[in-house]
Protein backbone atom coordinates (compact mmCIF):
# COMPACT_ATOMS: atom_id res chain seq x y z
CA UNK A 1 0.00 0.00 0.00
CA UNK A 2 1.48 3.39 -1.10
CA UNK A 3 2.07 5.49 2.04
CA UNK A 4 0.42 8.39 2.81
CA UNK A 5 2.11 11.99 1.87
CA UNK A 6 1.76 13.23 5.08
CA UNK A 7 4.51 14.92 7.27
CA UNK A 8 5.12 14.15 11.36
CA UNK A 9 6.27 16.96 13.42
CA UNK A 10 8.13 16.68 16.69
CA UNK A 11 8.97 18.95 19.35
CA UNK A 12 10.87 19.46 22.36
CA UNK A 13 9.67 22.08 24.83
CA UNK A 14 11.85 23.01 27.91
CA UNK A 15 11.38 24.44 31.33
CA UNK A 16 13.74 26.02 33.30
CA UNK A 17 14.94 24.07 35.94
CA UNK A 18 15.06 26.04 39.40
CA UNK A 19 18.36 26.24 39.50
CA UNK A 20 19.92 26.42 35.67
CA UNK A 21 23.17 23.98 35.04
CA UNK A 22 27.05 25.72 34.81
CA UNK A 23 28.32 26.38 31.77
CA UNK A 24 30.60 23.36 31.56
CA UNK A 25 27.15 20.74 31.99
CA UNK A 26 25.09 22.85 29.32
CA UNK A 27 26.61 20.24 26.52
CA UNK A 28 24.27 17.27 28.08
CA UNK A 29 21.28 18.87 29.52
CA UNK A 30 19.54 20.73 26.67
CA UNK A 31 20.14 17.79 24.68
CA UNK A 32 16.15 16.22 24.11
CA UNK A 33 16.07 13.25 26.28
CA UNK A 34 17.66 15.82 28.90
CA UNK A 35 14.84 17.90 29.19
CA UNK A 36 11.46 18.37 30.79
CA UNK A 37 9.12 17.49 27.80
CA UNK A 38 8.93 15.34 25.22
CA UNK A 39 5.87 16.59 22.98
CA UNK A 40 4.61 14.62 19.84
CA UNK A 41 2.52 14.93 17.08
CA UNK A 42 2.24 12.04 15.03
CA UNK A 43 1.48 11.26 11.37
CA UNK A 44 3.73 9.51 9.20
CA UNK A 45 6.29 10.65 7.15
CA UNK A 46 6.01 10.11 3.65
CA UNK A 47 8.26 7.57 3.42
CA UNK A 48 7.56 5.39 6.19
CA UNK A 49 4.09 3.34 6.94
CA UNK A 50 1.51 5.22 8.07
CA UNK A 51 0.01 2.37 9.86
CA UNK A 52 0.46 4.09 13.65
CA UNK A 53 -0.08 7.41 12.65
CA UNK A 54 -3.51 7.26 14.95
CA UNK A 55 -1.53 6.53 18.08
CA UNK A 56 -1.29 8.78 20.70
CA UNK A 57 1.33 10.26 23.01
CA UNK A 58 0.60 11.97 26.47
CA UNK A 59 1.47 15.45 26.00
CA UNK A 60 4.14 15.65 28.41
CA UNK A 61 6.23 12.29 26.68
CA UNK A 62 5.83 10.29 29.63
CA UNK A 63 6.13 12.41 32.54
CA UNK A 64 2.92 12.71 33.14
CA UNK A 65 2.15 9.17 33.40
CA UNK A 66 0.70 9.15 37.38
CA UNK A 67 2.99 11.60 38.40
CA UNK A 68 6.48 9.47 37.34
CA UNK A 69 7.97 12.66 36.02
CA UNK A 70 8.38 14.94 39.62
CA UNK A 71 6.63 13.51 42.68
CA UNK A 72 8.56 12.80 45.69
CA UNK A 73 6.28 10.02 46.71
CA UNK A 74 4.13 7.02 44.73
CA UNK A 75 1.20 6.13 46.39
CA UNK A 76 0.36 2.70 47.65
CA UNK A 77 -2.42 2.73 45.05
CA UNK A 78 -0.22 3.64 42.10
CA UNK A 79 2.65 1.15 43.34
CA UNK A 80 -0.05 -1.75 43.24
CA UNK A 81 1.30 -4.22 45.97
CA UNK A 82 3.83 -6.88 45.80
CA UNK A 83 2.52 -9.27 42.78
CA UNK A 84 1.36 -12.63 43.81
CA UNK A 85 1.74 -13.86 40.41
CA UNK A 86 4.12 -17.09 40.10
CA UNK A 87 7.40 -16.55 37.83
CA UNK A 88 10.84 -17.54 38.08
CA UNK A 89 12.67 -15.16 40.09
CA UNK A 90 15.71 -13.95 37.95
CA UNK A 91 19.00 -14.32 39.80
CA UNK A 92 19.80 -10.62 40.02
CA UNK A 93 16.38 -9.80 42.12
CA UNK A 94 17.78 -11.60 45.12
CA UNK A 95 21.69 -10.68 44.87
CA UNK A 96 23.35 -8.46 47.22
CA UNK A 97 23.83 -4.87 45.27
CA UNK A 98 27.41 -5.21 44.26
CA UNK A 99 26.28 -8.69 42.33
CA UNK A 100 23.15 -7.57 40.69
CA UNK A 101 25.68 -4.39 39.44
CA UNK A 102 28.97 -6.30 39.03
CA UNK A 103 29.13 -6.15 35.33
CA UNK A 104 28.41 -4.55 32.22
CA UNK A 105 25.67 -6.87 31.03
CA UNK A 106 22.98 -8.72 33.20
CA UNK A 107 20.92 -12.21 33.18
CA UNK A 108 17.12 -11.23 32.38
CA UNK A 109 14.18 -13.03 34.20
CA UNK A 110 14.33 -15.37 30.99
CA UNK A 111 18.40 -15.50 31.09
CA UNK A 112 18.64 -13.16 28.43
CA UNK A 113 21.99 -11.43 28.69
CA UNK A 114 21.36 -7.66 28.33
CA UNK A 115 23.87 -4.56 28.39
CA UNK A 116 22.97 -2.17 30.82
CA UNK A 117 24.33 0.81 28.52
CA UNK A 118 22.12 1.31 25.99
CA UNK A 119 22.11 3.98 22.88
CA UNK A 120 18.86 5.10 22.07
CA UNK A 121 18.22 7.27 19.32
CA UNK A 122 16.36 10.34 19.21
CA UNK A 123 14.71 12.22 16.44
CA UNK A 124 16.66 12.84 13.47
CA UNK A 125 16.52 11.55 9.98
CA UNK A 126 17.91 8.42 8.78
CA UNK A 127 21.22 9.57 7.83
CA UNK A 128 22.35 11.09 11.25
CA UNK A 129 20.56 8.17 13.23
CA UNK A 130 22.83 5.61 10.67
CA UNK A 131 26.25 7.92 11.10
CA UNK A 132 25.58 7.76 15.13
CA UNK A 133 24.88 4.27 15.58
CA UNK A 134 28.05 3.69 13.73
CA UNK A 135 29.93 5.93 16.01
CA UNK A 136 28.16 3.68 18.73
CA UNK A 137 29.36 0.76 17.63
CA UNK A 138 33.04 1.47 17.19
CA UNK A 139 33.13 2.84 20.76
CA UNK A 140 31.81 -0.59 22.06
CA UNK A 141 27.60 -0.34 22.63
CA UNK A 142 26.13 -3.55 21.97
CA UNK A 143 22.17 -2.53 23.52
CA UNK A 144 20.36 -0.26 20.94
CA UNK A 145 16.99 1.06 21.56
CA UNK A 146 15.49 2.31 18.27
CA UNK A 147 11.50 3.66 18.81
CA UNK A 148 9.09 4.02 16.59
CA UNK A 149 8.54 7.44 17.74
CA UNK A 150 12.19 8.51 16.77
CA UNK A 151 11.61 7.62 13.09
CA UNK A 152 14.55 6.44 11.93
CA UNK A 153 14.53 2.58 12.18
CA UNK A 154 15.47 2.41 8.58
CA UNK A 155 18.46 4.31 9.40
CA UNK A 156 19.70 2.81 12.21
CA UNK A 157 18.75 -0.73 10.34
CA UNK A 158 21.88 0.50 7.51
CA UNK A 159 24.73 1.72 10.27
CA UNK A 160 24.10 -2.15 11.89
CA UNK A 161 23.80 -3.72 8.22
CA UNK A 162 27.38 -1.92 7.03
CA UNK A 163 29.29 -2.17 10.73
CA UNK A 164 31.90 -4.91 11.37
CA UNK A 165 30.25 -6.01 14.24
CA UNK A 166 28.48 -9.29 14.26
CA UNK A 167 24.45 -9.46 14.32
CA UNK A 168 24.53 -11.91 17.00
CA UNK A 169 26.32 -9.70 19.25
CA UNK A 170 23.95 -6.80 19.01
CA UNK A 171 21.25 -7.10 21.20
CA UNK A 172 18.33 -4.72 19.33
CA UNK A 173 14.88 -3.46 20.77
CA UNK A 174 12.12 -1.92 18.49
CA UNK A 175 9.38 -0.25 20.01
CA UNK A 176 5.52 -0.52 19.09
CA UNK A 177 3.10 2.99 19.68
CA UNK A 178 -0.75 1.23 20.52
CA UNK A 179 -1.71 3.48 23.20
CA UNK A 180 -4.36 5.25 21.66
CA UNK A 181 -6.57 2.05 20.73
CA UNK A 182 -9.78 0.81 23.42
CA UNK A 183 -10.30 -2.67 23.95
CA UNK A 184 -8.53 -5.56 23.43
CA UNK A 185 -9.41 -6.29 19.98
CA UNK A 186 -8.82 -2.34 18.83
CA UNK A 187 -5.48 -2.31 20.74
CA UNK A 188 -4.41 -5.89 19.75
CA UNK A 189 -4.93 -4.90 15.73
CA UNK A 190 -3.05 -1.55 16.25
CA UNK A 191 0.08 -3.45 18.06
CA UNK A 192 0.30 -6.17 15.38
CA UNK A 193 0.21 -3.73 12.87
CA UNK A 194 3.42 -1.52 14.99
CA UNK A 195 5.24 -5.22 15.34
CA UNK A 196 4.52 -5.29 11.80
CA UNK A 197 6.30 -1.92 10.97
CA UNK A 198 8.88 -2.71 13.08
CA UNK A 199 10.09 -5.63 11.44
CA UNK A 200 9.44 -3.66 7.82
CA UNK A 201 12.14 -0.88 8.70
CA UNK A 202 14.54 -3.39 9.67
CA UNK A 203 14.77 -4.74 6.61
CA UNK A 204 16.88 -2.23 5.85
CA UNK A 205 19.48 -3.62 7.30
CA UNK A 206 18.31 -7.08 6.47
CA UNK A 207 17.34 -7.57 10.24
CA UNK A 208 14.79 -10.15 10.36
CA UNK A 209 14.67 -10.92 13.72
CA UNK A 210 14.65 -8.80 17.07
CA UNK A 211 16.16 -8.88 20.64
CA UNK A 212 13.06 -7.20 22.51
CA UNK A 213 10.13 -5.21 21.73
CA UNK A 214 9.17 -2.61 23.67
CA UNK A 215 5.28 -1.63 24.19
CA UNK A 216 5.91 1.86 24.66
CA UNK A 217 2.84 3.08 26.90
CA UNK A 218 0.23 0.75 28.42
CA UNK A 219 -3.19 1.24 27.08
CA UNK A 220 -6.62 2.80 28.79
CA UNK A 221 -7.98 -0.38 30.44
CA UNK A 222 -6.78 -3.72 31.17
CA UNK A 223 -8.47 -5.02 28.34
CA UNK A 224 -6.48 -2.83 26.16
CA UNK A 225 -3.30 -4.09 28.08
CA UNK A 226 -3.93 -7.42 27.41
CA UNK A 227 -4.96 -6.77 23.74
CA UNK A 228 -1.58 -4.88 23.07
CA UNK A 229 0.27 -8.07 24.96
CA UNK A 230 -1.05 -10.39 23.25
CA UNK A 231 -0.03 -8.57 19.98
CA UNK A 232 3.53 -8.67 21.42
CA UNK A 233 3.57 -13.01 21.99
CA UNK A 234 2.13 -13.16 18.95
CA UNK A 235 5.18 -11.39 17.75
CA UNK A 236 6.80 -13.29 19.87
CA UNK A 237 5.19 -17.33 18.55
CA UNK A 238 6.21 -16.29 15.18
CA UNK A 239 9.71 -15.72 15.89
CA UNK A 240 10.19 -12.84 15.01
CA UNK A 241 11.61 -11.27 19.01
CA UNK A 242 12.95 -13.42 21.46
CA UNK A 243 11.96 -10.79 24.60
CA UNK A 244 9.24 -8.40 25.87
CA UNK A 245 9.40 -5.55 26.93
CA UNK A 246 7.39 -2.52 28.55
CA UNK A 247 7.42 1.24 29.05
CA UNK A 248 6.23 3.67 31.89
CA UNK A 249 3.85 0.89 33.04
CA UNK A 250 2.90 1.40 36.84
CA UNK A 251 3.14 -1.99 39.22
CA UNK A 252 -0.51 -2.09 38.84
CA UNK A 253 -0.38 -2.61 35.23
CA UNK A 254 2.34 -4.87 35.21
CA UNK A 255 0.13 -7.28 36.88
CA UNK A 256 -2.65 -6.89 34.55
CA UNK A 257 0.08 -8.77 32.09
CA UNK A 258 1.28 -10.82 34.57
CA UNK A 259 -2.29 -11.99 35.15
CA UNK A 260 -2.12 -13.03 31.82
CA UNK A 261 -0.24 -16.18 32.58
CA UNK A 262 1.81 -16.04 29.46
CA UNK A 263 4.98 -14.47 28.61
CA UNK A 264 6.35 -12.06 31.19
CA UNK A 265 8.47 -8.72 30.25
CA UNK A 266 11.79 -8.58 31.40
CA UNK A 267 12.27 -4.89 31.31
CA UNK A 268 9.93 -1.69 32.37
CA UNK A 269 11.68 1.38 30.46
CA UNK A 270 10.90 4.57 33.18
CA UNK A 271 11.99 8.20 33.67
CA UNK A 272 14.48 7.28 36.53
CA UNK A 273 17.09 9.25 37.25
CA UNK A 274 19.56 11.01 40.21
CA UNK A 275 17.04 13.88 39.85
CA UNK A 276 13.82 12.00 39.52
CA UNK A 277 14.38 8.85 41.83
CA UNK A 278 11.06 7.31 41.67
CA UNK A 279 10.83 5.91 45.83
CA UNK A 280 9.74 2.72 45.27
CA UNK A 281 9.16 1.60 41.75
CA UNK A 282 12.57 -0.33 41.62
CA UNK A 283 11.92 -2.71 44.04
CA UNK A 284 8.38 -3.06 43.01
CA UNK A 285 9.64 -3.88 39.39
CA UNK A 286 12.25 -5.68 41.06
CA UNK A 287 9.59 -8.12 42.76
CA UNK A 288 7.95 -9.04 40.22
CA UNK A 289 11.34 -10.32 37.78
CA UNK A 290 11.71 -7.17 35.89
CA UNK A 291 14.51 -5.14 35.38
CA UNK A 292 14.29 -1.31 35.14
CA UNK A 293 15.66 1.08 31.99
CA UNK A 294 15.95 4.53 32.53
CA UNK A 295 15.18 6.67 29.68
CA UNK A 296 15.94 9.88 30.86
CA UNK A 297 19.17 9.03 33.01
CA UNK A 298 20.64 12.51 33.43
CA UNK A 299 17.22 14.81 32.97
CA UNK A 300 16.85 17.81 35.14
CA UNK A 301 20.02 17.73 37.11
CA UNK A 302 20.60 20.99 38.94
CA UNK A 303 23.40 22.98 39.64
CA UNK A 304 23.55 21.61 42.39
CA UNK A 305 23.22 18.26 41.45
CA UNK A 306 26.28 18.35 38.94
CA UNK A 307 28.21 20.07 41.84
CA UNK A 308 27.98 16.84 44.31
CA UNK A 309 28.62 14.72 41.04
CA UNK A 310 31.89 16.84 40.55
CA UNK A 311 32.66 16.37 44.21
CA UNK A 312 31.92 12.56 44.03
CA UNK A 313 33.64 12.08 40.73
CA UNK A 314 36.85 13.79 41.57
CA UNK A 315 37.16 11.03 44.53
CA UNK A 316 37.15 8.50 41.80
CA UNK A 317 40.10 9.42 38.79
CA UNK A 318 38.14 12.51 38.18
CA UNK A 319 34.84 10.93 37.26
CA UNK A 320 32.65 13.69 35.51
CA UNK A 321 29.21 14.56 37.23
CA UNK A 322 27.25 12.33 34.51
CA UNK A 323 29.08 9.47 34.60
CA UNK A 324 28.68 9.61 38.34
CA UNK A 325 24.91 10.38 37.68
CA UNK A 326 25.13 7.06 35.73
CA UNK A 327 26.94 4.87 38.27
CA UNK A 328 24.17 6.02 40.75
CA UNK A 329 21.33 4.44 38.62
CA UNK A 330 23.41 1.01 38.26
CA UNK A 331 23.86 0.72 41.91
CA UNK A 332 20.44 2.03 42.46
CA UNK A 333 19.60 -1.50 40.05
CA UNK A 334 18.92 0.03 37.28
CA UNK A 335 19.88 0.02 33.71
CA UNK A 336 20.03 3.59 31.29
CA UNK A 337 19.50 4.25 28.08
CA UNK A 338 21.19 7.39 27.05
CA UNK A 339 22.18 9.12 23.54
CA UNK A 340 24.78 11.74 22.04
CA UNK A 341 26.07 12.87 18.90
CA UNK A 342 29.75 13.46 20.54
CA UNK A 343 32.23 10.03 20.44
CA UNK A 344 34.13 11.32 23.70
CA UNK A 345 30.47 11.43 25.61
CA UNK A 346 29.12 7.81 23.81
CA UNK A 347 33.35 6.80 25.79
CA UNK A 348 32.28 8.83 28.89
CA UNK A 349 28.80 7.41 29.10
CA UNK A 350 30.35 3.78 29.23
CA UNK A 351 32.94 4.05 31.69
CA UNK A 352 30.51 3.96 34.54
CA UNK A 353 31.74 0.38 34.85
CA UNK A 354 34.78 -0.79 36.30
CA UNK A 355 34.65 1.35 39.58
CA UNK A 356 31.98 2.46 42.23
CA UNK A 357 30.63 4.83 44.69
CA UNK A 358 30.65 4.28 48.04
CA UNK A 359 27.70 3.57 50.84
CA UNK A 360 28.61 7.07 51.52
CA UNK A 361 28.50 8.33 48.24
CA UNK A 362 25.03 6.60 47.60
CA UNK A 363 23.37 8.08 50.46
CA UNK A 364 24.52 11.43 49.73
CA UNK A 365 23.08 10.78 46.25
CA UNK A 366 19.79 9.69 47.27
CA UNK A 367 19.62 12.78 49.76
CA UNK A 368 20.94 15.22 47.10
CA UNK A 369 23.00 16.77 49.50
Amino acid sequence: MMAMKTHHHIRFSTSSPSSSPSPSSSRRLRLPTRTRTFHVVCSAPSDQSSDQSSASVNPTRREALLGLGGSASVSAAVLGGASTFPYTKPAWAAAPLANLVGGERVKLSNGAAFPLASFGLQVYDDETARQLTLVALEVGYRNFFASVLARNQRGFAKAVRESDVPRSDIYICGSVLSNSARGYDAAFALSERGCKDNMNAMKAGSIEKLDMIMLDYPGPDAASIRGQWAALEQMKSQGLVDDLAVSNFTPAQLDVILEMGGTAPVVNQLPFSLANQLPGFIDANRERGILVQSWSPLSRLSRSDIALCREIGEAHGNKSPYQVALRFIVQSGASFSTQTRSRTHFQEDLDVFDWSLTDDEMARLRKRA
